[in-house]
């Protein structure tokens, strides 16, 4: 990107690149990254340009969300950034997001700047992960996704397409993937998902292998916890290898619990759902919640293999 006064010449060739490396391996989708600052979209992230032949901060945690140069900026990026996801009709995988992890009090804040994309990216998904369902019900966000923790008025009032994610936070009743956590915890989340129709999920530890803040790089065989910046096990499901990602056995018992939602949907398909769920819930005192569900792994484990059955009876 090149900057003379207020304004901008874009390039697309480092996007077109990835773009090109992920349809190599089958990835799908695109998400971009916020264009406003996590915790309440009050300030512009950082971006680099080229200035007179030199690379300069041109905005920053420093520029306020509202000023003038930043919106000038917006409205010459997202057209041309819009203009190029067209012409390589790429309008059904891309995702875009304002900010993460806004609080209410950040909603007037979060309304203002997701206004911008809205202006400027018309139809197209925006998803932040929230926690207050004021964000949905005032029309701020499309898309909201709600920690486990926080999902329930989200429930209550039938959001569609609804996702969830965890992190740092949630560390008591609901299902996460900390090294503390017995397995069964992890993989729990697949009959859940199943349960609330739970369209995506959002977790944004893969691969960080940094201490917090990213102040300098870790190992992860030594420093599981990002120098001691998260819970165990919370930046990262996977391990560098030499030839690749190494899964961690956290991402692998992940994988069991969205096999465990396709077993069930698939079961779904023959008998409907709700049948699916008298077969699940069938032994529990209480229904299947997010705060609520079987902390026994021999449990999950007997109910995939009879829901196993039922298909194979079915399919025979």
């Amino acid at each position: 990107m090149k900057r003379s006064r207020d304004s901008y010449a874009f390039g697309f060739d480092r996007l077109k690149r990835w773009i090109r490396l992920c349809d190599k391996n089958k990835i799908a989708f695109f998400e971009f990254s916020h264009l406003f600052t996590q915790w309440g979209a009050r300030h512009a992230p950082k971006i680099m340009a080229l200035d007179n032949g030199v690379i300069i901060p041109i905005f920053g945690w420093e520029t306020d969300a509202r000023a003038d140069a930043y919106r000038s900026f917006l409205s010459q990026f997202l057209p041309c950034l819009r203009s190029f996801i067209e012409e390589h009709h790429l309008e059904e995988r891309c995702f875009f997001h304002v900010s993460d992890e806004p609080g209410i009090n950040d909603l007037e804040a979060y309304t203002y700047a997701a206004s911008i994309l809205k202006e400027y990216l018309p139809g197209y998904p925006i998803i932040d992960a929230l926690s207050s369902y004021e964000f949905y019900s005032s029309g701020a966000v499309r898309t909201p996704i709600p920690a486990e923790d926080h999902i329930d008025p989200f429930i209550e009032n039938q959001v569609p397409d609804l996702w969830t994610y965890y992190c740092c936070g949630q560390y008591k009743v609901v299902p996460n993937r900390f090294l503390c956590m017995p397995s069964s915890k992890n993989r729990i989340i697949g009959f859940l998902f199943f349960k609330y129709g739970i369209k995506g999920f959002l977790h944004w530890g893969y691969n960080f292998w940094y201490s917090r803040n990213s102040r300098h790089p870790v190992d992860p065989f030594c420093s599981t916890d990002g120098d001691c910046g998260f819970p165990a096990g919370d930046p990262f499901v996977v391990y560098p290898g030499k030839d690749g990602p190494i899964e961690s056995l956290r991402l692998k018992v992940f994988n069991e619990a969205l096999q465990d939602l396709r077993a069930c949907s698939l079961l779904a398909s023959y008998i409907g759902k709700e049948k699916v769920m008298d077969i699940i819930e069938e032994d529990l005192d209480t229904g299947l919640s997010f705060k609520c569900y079987p902390k026994d792994p021999n449990w999950i484990i007997k109910k995939r293999e009879k829901i196993n059955q039922f298909i194979a009876d079915i399919c025979q």
